[in-house]
């Protein structure tokens, strides 16, 4: 009798594998210079944490009362780039994390919100890219973005799995929130002040990724 299928397991990207968003949002403060604004790093992180591309310029374009042109975008890109190149790294812990993952036979995906060459950036930077190979999926791909599962569904659909049969590790409430409701089960990393906000999502909230094995041992005997 063959054994049971682990299950396949599905990323978030930004916060989760790769710390990059207090990184974006020094960036972010930086070009908002190019619009005349004068933002901190912990106000930009305030202001577009979780937001697409466009509900990001939206939001440059609500302070600074027109829409960024393209060559704002443009180096905004390229910015952020040579950030990520130069000082980009893993979140701590997740290496270890998901080489244990690969040996247990888990099928693995990233379901992120950010651009996917931004993704595949951060992948290759980071010395995670060969985990995941071709199983990068972004919400470009999708009808709706983030908190909407869509992209949760996606990823499951490409690995061969049914949502019952996943986990879905994610770093935002709202989505942890919104992958249960699809029928994951979630892992919500809240190291700082989401944690109350995750726990009210319903996921198994864990504070360091040296605790996300055990987290998915544990939820791997209920599936």
């Amino acid at each position: 009798m063959n054994a049971p299928r682990p299950p396949a397991l599905i990323f978030d990207c930004d916060g989760v594998l790769v710390d990059s968003e207090m990184l974006s949002s020094q960036v972010e403060a930086g070009i908002a210079r190019d619009l005349g604004l004068s933002l901190t790093a912990d106000e930009a992180h305030a202001l577009f944490l979780g937001k697409t591309v466009d509900g990001v310029l939206e939001a440059f374009a609500a302070r600074a009362g027109k829409r960024p042109s393209a060559a704002f975008v443009y180096n905004w890109a390229f910015a952020t780039a040579h950030a990520f190149v130069q000082e980009l790294k893993a979140i701590a812990g997740i290496r270890e994390a998901l080489t244990a993952f690969g040996r247990l036979g888990h099928s693995m995906a990233v379901a992120s919100q950010s651009p996917l060459a931004r993704v595949r950036l951060s992948l290759e930077v980071t010395g995670l890219a060969a985990t995941f190979g071709e199983h990068v999926y972004v919400t470009s791909m999708v009808e709706r973005p983030k908190p909407a599962p869509d992209i949760y569904l996606f990823a499951a659909d490409r690995l061969g799995a049914a949502p019952a049969d996943c986990i879905v590790i994610e770093d935002s409430p709202a989505s942890a929130a919104a992958a249960r409701t699809a029928g994951f089960q979630a892992i919500g990393y809240a190291p700082a002040e989401t944690f109350g906000a995750m726990s009210a999502s319903g996921a198994r909230v864990i504070r360091s990724m040296s605790d996300l094995p055990d987290a998915i041992a544990r939820l791997t005997s209920r599936v």
